[in-house]
């Protein structure tokens, strides 16, 4: 049986915590927590018997929400280390630190090359002003592949007399408004002062504007073009880029921040990482089980390994690349095969998506020949189950780990293997 058929068999919602909280410590094992399933299953894989080994976070509960109780952290005061993902994943990090500020924290994510992205700027800031060097007339933006919903954009007229700082406190004020909705393929007419919310395409868009008169127009966007949302202002659809002198090309306030995909864990790539972290504080935490350590971790490793070997020849080989799926949590997996991904919700969601983001799902299996939409195991597979439907094709469950116990773990024969299953009915999808 599949690991994904073995672990939907087991509810995650019946099985209560990870693990028993420590009633006693057996003497002279270190007491250690780990966040949630994967962090916990790659530490047991690599410390064998030599620890007593927590993992701190229940699986029933949404770990990018959840939060520990006092008697949770009066439990992880007994312990000695606390192993995270990081990234901006257990969220409850600070709060531990605030709590038990001696308690060690290693934190797997520091050693391995994080995607990050920017959400769209705070309402009342931006992220892009530029200057358009054109005349009255109609114009457009072109969006290029995108997982965004909404850009937000307004237009400003410059007097012969304003600084650059008059321009971005005007455009401030501005950028309060929530916006009028424009849909794909319309063209509307320019106000000044007024805020448009460009609904965008996913695989390519474009939205004209006309400028209804000469002058020195200034565009105001509440995102900037970058690879996970690139667009071009141009002539008409299809048409070449108009000139632009951009003014500000960062945040309006100075306060933006760079966000992280939390989801590092699945990847074969960074789960050797991973391996190499633990085993190396682990070995600074019981000097005397050093070489249990790096033999357990040269067995995972060389399991990780074959694993990577074996999907990297198979993914070589597939034609159609793109798979759709309900939870965006495999950037990092896709980043190691070579492979793209088309959520239907945001890193953080899962909620059912929204209409027009099915519709969007629908488009684009039809397009593209997708057949096959996955969803969050453990969780609603409605979303999956409607696109599906329209489609002709089959839902069927992918393993994030989010939401996975320890006893749903070990039926199935842990981390290594639920990879291995994700990968594999991914791989059958495009075949």
């Amino acid at each position: 049986m599949c690991a994904s058929a073995c672990l939907a068999s087991a509810s995650p919602f019946a099985l209560g915590a990870c693990s028993s909280s420590p009633g006693g410590t057996p003497a002279g094992r270190p007491v250690v927590y780990s966040s949630f399933y994967p962090i916990f299953d790659i530490t047991r894989e690599i410390a064998g018997d030599t620890l007593d080994l927590h993992a701190f976070m229940p699986p029933n509960k949404d770990p990018h929400l959840w939060e520990p109780t006092p008697k949770s952290l009066r439990h992880l005061a007994a312990s000695q280390l606390l192993i995270v993902n990081g990234a901006n994943m257990e969220r409850w990090v600070d709060q531990v630190r605030d709590n038990l500020p001696n308690l060690d924290i290693l934190t797997l994510s520091d050693d391995i090359d994080l995607i990050t992205y920017k959400g769209a700027a705070a309402m009342g800031e931006f992220q892009y002003m530029a200057r358009l060097e054109v005349k009255a007339g109609t114009y457009g933006f072109e969006f290029g592949h995108t997982h965004e919903d909404i850009m937000r954009v307004a237009f400003i007229e410059r007097g012969p007399q304003t600084s650059e700082a008059d321009l971005v406190r005007h455009g401030r004020e501005v950028m309060n408004q929530q916006g009028e909705v424009i849909a794909q393929h319309r063209t509307f007419t320019v106000r000044a002062d007024q805020v448009y919310a460009l609904e965008m395409g996913h695989e390519s868009g474009y939205i004209g504007f006309t400028l209804p008169r000469d002058g020195d127009w200034i565009l105001l966007s509440d995102r900037a073009s970058e690879s996970l949302l690139s667009y071009r202002l141009v002539t008409s659809e299809d048409g070449d880029e108009i000139a632009v002198t951009p003014l500000l090309e960062g945040s309006s306030s100075g306060h933006d921040k760079v966000t992280f995909d939390p989801h590092s864990w699945l990847s074969l790539v960074n789960a050797k990482r991973y391996c190499s972290s633990i085993q190396n504080r682990l070995c600074e935490l019981s000097p005397d089980d050093a070489r249990v350590y790096k033999k357990n971790k040269l067995d995972i490793v060389s399991r990780m390994t074959d694993l990577s070997a074996e999907y990297d020849e198979k993914f070589a080989r597939v034609e159609r690349r793109e798979f759709v799926v309900t939870h965006n949590a495999y950037s990092y997996l896709c980043r190691d095969f070579n492979i793209k991904h088309f959520p239907l919700q945001g890193l953080t969601s899962t909620e059912a998506p929204a209409l027009k983001t099915v519709r969007k799902a629908i488009d684009f299996c039809k397009s593209h020949g997708v057949t096959t939409v996955f969803y969050e195991l453990g969780m609603s597979s409605k979303g999956a189950d409607t696109v599906a439907s329209e489609i002709g094709g089959k839902a069927v469950p992918l393993a994030s780990m989010e939401y996975v116990s320890e006893e749903q773990g070990a039926e199935i024969g842990g981390y290594v293997e639920i990879m291995r299953s994700n990968i594999e009915a991914i791989y059958q999808s495009l075949t």
